[in-house]
């Protein structure tokens, strides 16, 4: 994530939720608001419904990997949280790829393109 920090402090992560915009597709919520810092923030979060750590942890790396894949289209700058939903559980690249593109794209925060990873056509 070359543009990108990572959001860490609890602070943030509760401002956010409580002021930030959010959209939430099948598998995933986004918080985001717009910030003057120049660089994208964000952060991740998968709660412990969602199944044991091995399955938490696969749903983020597959939440990191597709906003990793989708960073480059990103306009402008903001804070954004990735929340992880109860039925991202078992779910794949692709089909996480596909709802976090949903979600940015309601939020305005994608342009650039329709194309996804390795240009194929995201809809």
């Amino acid at each position: 994530m070359k543009n990108t920090q990572p959001i860490k402090l609890n602070r943030d992560f509760r401002r956010l939720y409580r002021v930030g915009k959010s959209v939430a597709g099948g598998y995933v919520v986004v918080y985001m608001k717009p910030n003057k810092r120049g660089v994208n923030r964000v952060g991740f979060a998968v709660g412990k419904q969602l199944g044991n750590a091995v399955t938490r942890n696969r749903a983020k790396r597959l939440m990191r990997e597709s906003y990793r894949a989708l960073e480059e289209r990103l306009t402008g700058t903001s804070d954004m949280i990735i929340v992880a939903r109860n039925r991202a559980a078992g779910r794949t690249y692709s089909e996480i790829l596909k709802d976090l593109t949903y979600a940015l794209r309601t939020l305005d925060l994608l342009g650039g393109g329709s194309e996804g990873i390795n240009g194929h056509n995201d809809d």
